[in-house]
């Protein structure tokens, strides 16, 4: 069913800010969890292969400590509930230019868009919660994701892979990213069809909603329409 929305306003039910709260803050400490993990045990040469981002700059990207922003998760309602698909945000790798007669140093910095890493680490969450369920009478109080992970995991999490080989055999569809050389495949969720008219004009799209978790802290809601082109319509959010 498609809704017509006639202003830039989303309204939101206060059983639904409720959960997503509650579940933000979970899924952002299993990113955190995870995150720490691979950057403890991954070679410098995969690290860069998978992450492509030095960890003092990726941690702050899930753990929400640096200053130029916080984090926004991407979840969609759909039919089996709040389903979270990624997360965002957008930093500056500095590095030192060259110095100057004047003193002044010029500043560069190579700009991530936080895409890839949110879904390569999606993909790594959702292979270590299969083999964590396959293996856990083996396992014992040894498993690294702990029965309340287990719990998010499979409640707010969606398949994800780097490979679409399992998607496709249970005749999943799927949506590729990919950046470099890395490909993660998704399942496909559908969200909520959305029309917009405002300003005389007309916006179709899926609405989604985006959750800001600043210092592991549920910092608020930012819904918005995503057209076929990728392009987004940010709105207002409104708890009744």
């Amino acid at each position: 069913m498609t809704t017509t929305l006639f202003s830039r306003e989303i309204t939101y039910g206060k059983k639904d800010v409720a959960e997503l709260e509650s579940a933000s803050i979970r899924v952002q400490l299993i990113y955190d969890k995870v995150l720490f993990m691979l950057h403890s045990h991954l070679p410098d040469s995969l690290w860069n292969d998978w992450i492509g981002v030095p960890y003092e700059i990726i941690s702050s990207l899930y753990k929400g400590d640096n200053d130029s922003g916080s984090v926004f998760q991407k979840w969609i309602q759909s039919e089996a509930g709040w389903k979270c698909i990624g997360c965002e945000r957008h930093c500056l790798e500095p590095s030192a230019g060259p110095a100057f007669p004047s003193s002044r140093q010029q500043r560069r910095f190579t700009y991530h868009n936080g895409i890839r890493q949110s879904m390569v680490l999606q993909a790594v969450i959702w292979s270590m919660y299969e083999n964590t369920v396959l293996f856990q009478p083996y396992l014992g109080e040894e498993a690294f994701l702990d029965e309340a992970d287990l719990d998010t995991i499979s409640t707010y999490f969606v398949p994800t892979y780097l490979s679409k080989q399992r998607l496709t055999e249970n005749g999943k569809r799927c949506k590729e990213y990919q950046e470099s050389n890395i490909r993660v495949y998704q399942e496909w969720i559908a969200a909520p069809d959305l029309v917009l008219q405002w300003n005389g004009g007309l916006t179709e799209g899926r609405w989604m909603t985006g959750v800001y978790v600043d210092h592991s802290r549920f910092a608020g809601l930012g819904p918005y329409l995503k057209d076929a082109q990728g392009k987004r319509t940010y709105m207002r959010a409104n708890v009744k």
